[in-house]
């Protein structure tokens, strides 16, 4: 039924191995541990303040090249760079049981109504990886141990985009439908590589491919 087309798209992750939801109310205070119910180490944790307009805040483990990457995070909905301040308590790696949150008023502000909600996001064997890599001034495949359907990279150690790449908006040979998470735009095109039946391959670009650079991921069958 052509009636039912549409020009938006959506992914939606179940409550299950490799993702697990939570809320919480800030109280203040430099480190300020927080349970969860993922089962397993979170590598990747997404937090927005539900209470004001404000930026969204990213962990990763390969944030620092994976070096105490709880002292650093990004901002989902900014293309900067990763940066330092006490998001994540700098103590602490996250655990199966609890992840750790700072000072920042973007996670943990003192106020009876300031709210919270994050998304906590694991690796689960053949069908999700949360993973990073150095640049490289030639081609180069990255492996995940399964074909992914869905990816998102980032350069973290410059100012380039949120890149996602779906097979639905036509990620493979040649040029690619790709959208940025930290914008409004309407989907680009552009080559950014192709799915393997291992992983993924790119192509040098600054935004997902470049020598010298730092690049973090998540991608999904």
């Amino acid at each position: 039924d052509t009636g039912d087309v549409s020009d938006y798209q959506a992914w939606m992750w179940k409550r299950h191995a490799g993702l697990d939801v939570t809320t919480w109310i800030g109280i203040g205070g430099s480190n300020r541990p927080l349970p969860h119910s993922l089962g397993r180490v979170p590598e990747m944790i997404w937090v927005k303040r539900g209470d004001e307009s404000s930026n969204w805040v990213v962990y990763h483990k390969g944030l620092n090249d994976g070096t105490n990457p709880y002292n650093y995070h990004l901002h989902l909905d900014l293309d900067s760079a990763e940066d330092t301040d006490n998001m994540w308590g700098n103590t602490a790696l996250p655990t199966s049981t609890h992840f750790n949150v700072g000072s920042d008023a973007l996670v943990n502000a003192n106020g009876t109504h300031t709210k919270y909600l994050a998304f906590l996001f694991s690796s689960v064997s053949g069908i999700s990886k949360v993973g990073y890599y150095d640049g490289s001034n030639s081609a180069q495949t990255i492996t995940t141990g399964f074909q992914p359907r869905f990816l998102i990279v980032k350069s973290v150690t410059d100012t380039e985009p949120w890149i996602v790449l779906d097979t639905t908006l036509g990620w493979g040979s040649g040029n690619d439908n790709y959208l940025q998470i930290h914008n409004a735009d309407a989907q680009s095109s552009w080559d950014y590589g192709a799915p393997t039946s291992t992983g993924f391959s790119l192509p040098v670009s600054a935004a997902v491919n470049y020598g010298s650079r730092k690049y973090i991921y998540y991608a999904h069958a």
